[in-house]
């Protein structure tokens, strides 16, 4: 017995209501599905349908066979959808969204080889310092740097993101020296307020929390203002280890207190769940998510090696 076919059959009686209905939609003969439908009962041991001339029932068991039959025939089709996909090329738009820092050290170039991989694929960047809300603002892929509170979105964890406290070599020699975060709330401080709120820093060291008040000498919302305040010898600043990665590596900015960092925040890859996706969708998350993994990964081995 063709297993399959025979819950096909079965499936398409109970939703018709009729055998001949569910012939006629199955394009088949009224014959072969009764006669499938009696071999099915016969390896089943079981009747499906309570039936006489005039009208077809679902049994007890039949319902409970039916919801299990349904489950099984729309994973098979799942499957089948997947493999026909991964032979097509995909096609359309796609809009995503970044931090701009970000997004332009790491997620415009995956985007640019992505684009030249597929050449029927259009992608819409939008580089923003501050969450969207994807279904009233049309976005189709996020990547969010931060503590995600509850959706409806699949979240793929691509890594961690440090939060660090930075200054510039110069200014801390003419400062007194800083070994406590204590230590911070008697120096001038640059507010970057996409990063914290405007009164205090908080700090961690093991369960230990710690917060201190800030002097703000410059407020600003953009990351370039603060990191250039920052390297001129404005005050301190924390900042997302990637927006001061190269600075550091030049001896522009010295990172401080790394024993007493925040834990690192997690970043998400956010999208539509995959029952919605399209082909242009699950391509782009998935090349987005190894790739942009493999940057986070070396970030974290370069940030252990230095």
């Amino acid at each position: 017995m063709d297993k399959l076919k025979a819950m096909r059959v079965f499936v398409e009686i109970a939703d018709q209501g009729s055998l001949t209905a569910a012939a006629n939609r199955l394009e088949t003969s009224l014959t072969s599905v009764v006669r499938t439908l009696a071999g099915l009962e016969e390896h089943l041991k079981v009747r499906l349908f309570n039936r006489n001339t005039r009208q077809i029932a679902i049994t007890d068991e039949g319902r409970e066979y039916y919801l299990r039959c349904r489950t099984i025939l729309a994973e098979v089709n799942d499957a089948e959808s997947m493999l026909i996909d991964r032979q097509a090329e995909p096609l359309g738009k796609v809009t995503v969204t970044a931090p701009v820092t970000f997004g332009k050290r790491h997620v415009v170039p995956k985007i640019n080889a992505y684009l030249n991989q597929y050449q029927k694929m259009q992608v819409e960047l939008v580089l923003l310092d501050r969450p969207v809300d994807m279904l009233s603002e049309g976005i189709d892929i996020a990547v969010r740097i931060g503590r995600i509170g509850n959706h409806n979105l699949v979240a793929r964890q691509l890594g961690t993101m440090r939060h660090v406290l930075c200054a510039s070599p110069q200014f801390m020699a003419s400062q007194a020296a800083v070994t406590h975060p204590q230590d911070i709330a008697q120096q001038p401080c640059i507010h970057l307020s996409v990063l914290d709120n405007p009164d205090d820093w908080h700090f961690q060291q093991g369960v230990k929390l710690m917060s201190v008040a800030m002097r703000s000498r410059l407020i600003t919302n953009q990351v370039d203002a603060a990191l250039d305040a920052c390297i001129s010898g404005v005050g301190y600043c924390r900042f997302l280890h990637y927006q001061v990665s190269e600075a550091v590596k030049r001896g522009e900015l010295q990172i401080v207190l790394p024993d007493y960092e925040p834990h690192p925040l997690p970043v998400h890859l956010l999208y539509a769940p995959v029952k919605l996706q399209t082909k242009r969708l699950r391509s782009m998350t998935d090349w987005l998510t190894w790739s942009l993994q493999q940057d986070l990964t070396a970030i974290a081995k370069g940030e252990q090696n230095a």
